[in-house]
C-alpha cells in the first residue's frame, strides 16, 4: 500500500466567493476541523506516513495551517493551471514510487477511503485506480464512461449522460507514478495547461494503459464546488468522522 499522499488545493474557488475570497477552500470548516486537516486525519489513520499539500493561492496561509502535519509544494502558476498542473508539481515528493492522490476539496468518511485503499493494493496491471461513485450522475459530474469490466475509457465533464456509468470522486491511486507524470507532461505541452487531470487519465487510456474505476461503498461524500455544496457537506459529515 502507498505510504504517501499529494493533496492538490492550490486553486481560486471563486464559485464560492465571497467564502474564499481570501482563505482558500481546503479551510474552509466542517465542523471542528477544515477539509484539508480532516483529509490529512483520515490518509494518516489509514496508514498513509507522508502527506503532501500542493499551494497556490494565499499560500502562507495554507502553510501555517498545515503546520508539521504535512509537507508543502508551491504551484507558482495556480493562476494559469488546472489541478493536473498542481499534480505535475508533486513528481519530485511522489518519485517512482505508488502514492494516494485526491483533491482538497472533498468530504468522504473514513470507511470509504480504507476500503478503497484495501481494493487497490494489487494494481493488476492497472497503470492508476479511480475511486468510483457508480449511478446517476448531473451535467456538472467528472463523468466516466467505462468496459464492462470497469476500466476507464473516458473521464470528462463533457461524457453525455447515458453514457456515463458514474462518477470520479476525486480521490485516487497512482500505481506508476512515472507513467502518469509522463503523460500529464506530454498534455500540458502539446495541449495547454489549464485542462483538469482527467485529460491526462485519458490519455493514458488512449495509448493503450489501463486505469481501473474501483467503485465506492455507498458512503455519502461531496466535493464542494458551491456554497450549496458546502451546506451539503456540513449536513453530512460536521463533526462526523
Amino acid at each position: 500500500m502507498p505510504d504517501t499522499a499529494v493533496i492538490v488545493a492550490a486553486g481560486l474557488s471563486s464559485r464560492l466567493y465571497p467564502l474564499t475570497t481570501d482563505l482558500p477552500k481546503a479551510l474552509l470548516p466542517l465542523g471542528a476541523e477544515t477539509l484539508l486537516s480532516r483529509s490529512i486525519r483520515l490518509l494518516k489513520q489509514n496508514g498513509i506516513s507522508q502527506v503532501a499539500v500542493v499551494v497556490g493561492f494565499q499560500a502562507d496561509l495554507m502553510r501555517e495551517a498545515v503546520g508539521k502535519d504535512a509537507t508543502v509544494v508551491s504551484n507558482p502558476f495556480y493562476r494559469h493551471c488546472n489541478n493536473m498542473g498542481s499534480l505535475y508539481f508533486a513528481r519530485e515528493i511522489a518519485g517512482d514510487q505508488p502514492f494516494v492522490y485526491l483533491h482538497g476539496d472533498l468530504a468522504y468518511t473514513g470507511r470509504m477511503l480504507a476500503e478503497f485503499l484495501r481494493a487497490t493494493r494489487s494494481s493488476n496491471g492497472s497503470c492508476l485506480d479511480l475511486l468510483t461513485a457508480y449511478g446517476e450522475v448531473d451535467e456538472e459530474a467528472m463523468k466516466v464512461r467505462v468496459e464492462e469490466s470497469q476500466r476507464l475509457i473516458e473521464s470528462s465533464k463533457s461524457v453525455p449522460l447515458d453514457e456515463a456509468a458514474g462518477e470520479w470522486t476525486g480521490i485516487a491511486v497512482v500505481h506508476e507514478s512515472r507513467l502518469v507524470f509522463e503523460a500529464i507532461e506530454q498534455h500540458m505541452m502539446k495541449a495547454g495547461l489549464n485542462d483538469y487531470d482527467t485529460a491526462a487519465f485519458t490519455s493514458l487510456v488512449a495509448a493503450g494503459n489501463t486505469v481501473r474505476c474501483i467503485p465506492s461503498n455507498g458512503d455519502a461524500w461531496k466535493e464542494i464546488d458551491t456554497i450549496d455544496d458546502l451546506q451539503a457537506a456540513r449536513a453530512a459529515f460536521g463533526g462526523k468522522a
